[in-house]
């Protein structure tokens, strides 16, 4: 029993580290933007996905400084290629045309599942 313990304890703790430094491998926005903010230029060479989290890093562009978050942004501009479909309203089209069905057939289900009234044939047998 305390050997099986033993592994286990163990076993989670080799799994923690090996996540733990995969977590760690990357560059964050915060180092992106200090890297620029340092002289101007990006240094290091960064990934599509560590720019695309940049551009897409809420915080930094609210609590950084404009004249760096604009020249930066554009630097990240031409260093990646946004592959993103642009905004079409089709997702908002399929939504209203699935809301309308589920709320018509609704209403269609509820009308014909209602009982027939009874005729007045039906009553004098």
């Amino acid at each position: 029993m305390v050997r099986r313990v033993t592994f286990l304890i163990l076993g989670t703790l080799i799994f923690a580290l090996v996540v733990s430094g995969v977590a760690v491998a990357g560059y964050t926005p915060q180092d992106i933007y200090d890297d620029f903010a340092a002289d101007g230029d990006l240094d290091r060479n960064y990934s599509d996905a560590e720019l695309n989290a940049y551009l897409n890093d809420a915080q930094i562009h609210e609590y950084g400084d404009n004249s760096i978050t604009d020249r930066l942004d554009d630097k990240v501009l031409d260093l990646v290629s946004r592959e993103t479909f642009p905004f079409t309203g089709f997702q908002l089209l399929m939504a209203g045309i699935v809301v309308v069905v589920l709320i018509g057939g609704g209403i269609a289900l509820r009308r014909l599942s209602r009982p027939s009234r009874p005729s007045e044939s039906s009553k004098e047998s």
